[in-house]
């Protein structure tokens, strides 16, 4: 598949600080047995579009100053992001989140005369095309950069205001929370946050030294199965498409799990989640035709804050996710009963989170399983409420997480048009979106029958 380059070009080129004077001079956060699994992998990027119908001019003159401004407020609060991971001085594994007054976020301003309605759309767009917008996170083995953002300009169309975040600095519940901080400071003209984080890491407390137990997996065999399990594809070669299950279509799964749970006298956690990740898995797994595979699987990480004891408070910031991993016999997910089979396999898993959280030693016994296995991974949650990043421009007309497209992921959101529905982003080569299409447009003409 030919790609077509945007027509990018750089304006600016700048950093935005805390104000001064209203950070410590120094502070940084130790790692968690949470925070070190994520070292070595890549960053979540996600892009947030917006309306915009200014040129580029004006852009600059009334709008960026705020942007900015709001961002520089937002980092008195949360001025780690700001700053950078190290090494601990002498040790060998131990890690820190390090801020030193005069960190800064590096942020750059593009502009763009490219179809903006073409790449906001739900149809097929070029993934390579969608990753200029996307800014790139430096690396680094000595101070490695938390986070970066580029804001960019389709005059008189809109803007995408993009960032890239490393992995160890928090998960996507407290991501999501710190740029709903950002965009209502934005939008109010004051500092404001609806959350006002914690960062306390006594809270995780590790009696028996799970810190070097994970850190020994992230740098050992982990890495190695995941890229067995989910081969990178040249963006290139991707297209990306937006699918959503509507609250009836939700209900409509629901109804037919639960008819058949109670038939089979079993029972298992049924949630919007659960019917609507249950499809697409279904779907996935005949788009990617494997019917010589004997086994397919469903991995997502779960928010544990609620569920490790003792319990964490939802403003807790930093990494508090659990594996969830879900296997299931190929020839049963494409059977006319493989959404069930799906549901009922991954509702499982949700109910032995509490008990897996419980043996923290236990919770990749299971990846070293997975060479060859296909691995159908999620990204984001409708929980998260993208679609309410509001910078005083509106709702934004479409949120994607472009690093999900290089791992073989989906993305998950809620639904922007209708509520308790799902929104799910989903990137494959194009033979294969033209199977995936098909089947989960065929299924939702079924339920709608």
């Amino acid at each position: 598949m030919a790609s077509t380059l945007l027509p990018i070009k750089i304006i600016e080129s700048s950093r935005v600080a805390p104000p001064p004077g209203t950070t410590p001079d120094h502070a940084s956060l130790p790692f968690t047995y949470f925070d070190v699994f994520w070292i070595k992998l890549p960053p979540v990027e996600r892009l947030f579009f917006y309306r915009y119908p200014h040129p580029t001019t004006h852009f600059i003159s009334s709008f960026l100053p705020r942007l900015k401004s709001s961002l520089s407020q937002a980092l008195k609060t949360y001025h780690h992001l700001a700053g950078n991971f190290r090494l601990i001085p002498g040790t060998d594994d131990r890690f820190e989140h390090y801020y030193v007054e005069g960190d800064a976020i590096s942020f750059t301003v593009a502009e763009c005369n490219g179809p903006f309605e073409d790449l906001t759309s739900d149809h097929e767009r070029d993934v390579s095309q969608l990753e200029y917008l996307v800014p790139v996170l430096p690396r680094s083995e000595e101070l490695q950069p938390l986070l970066v953002v580029q804001v960019t300009v389709f005059p008189d169309q809109g803007i995408v205001i993009g960032t890239s975040l490393h992995h160890t600095a928090c998960d996507g519940t407290s991501s999501i929370q710190f740029m709903h901080t950002w965009a209502k400071t934005c939008l109010s003209g004051a500092l404001v946050s609806s959350h006002v984080p914690i960062f306390d890491r006594t809270l995780i407390p590790d009696p028996s030294n799970i810190y070097s137990f994970f850190y020994n997996i992230a740098q050992n065999y982990l890495k190695s199965v995941r890229k067995d399990a989910i081969p990178a594809i040249e963006p290139s070669k991707l297209v990306l498409a937006t699918f959503t299950l509507r609250r009836e279509h939700i209900q409509s799964l629901k109804q037919q799990v639960l008819t058949k749970a109670e038939q089979r006298k079993t029972s298992f956690h049924c949630s919007t989640i659960v019917v609507a990740f249950a499809y697409i898995w279904t779907s996935f797994v005949r788009a990617k035709q494997m019917d010589n595979t004997e086994r397919a699987c469903l991995l997502l990480t779960a928010d544990a804050r609620a569920r490790i004891q003792p319990p964490l408070p939802s403003e807790y910031f930093g990494n508090c996710l659990v594996s969830c991993m879900t296997l299931a016999n190929v020839t049963d997910l494409i059977q006319d009963d493989g959404i069930f089979v799906a549901a009922e396999a991954f509702g499982k898993s949700i109910d032995q989170l509490g008990e897996k959280l419980k043996v923290p030693r236990t919770w990749f016994d299971n990846h070293a399983s997975l060479n060859g296995t296909p691995v159908l991974t999620v990204a984001g949650s409708p929980k998260f409420k993208v679609y309410d990043v509001d910078f005083g421009l509106g709702r934004p007309i479409k949120v994607e997480v472009i690093s999900a497209t290089k791992t073989g992921a989906m993305s998950a959101a809620e639904s922007r048009g209708d509520q308790g529905g799902v929104e799910i982003g989903i990137a494959f080569p194009k033979n294969e979106m033209d199977c995936f299409k098909k089947y989960f447009f065929e299924g939702l003409k079924l339920l709608s029958e």
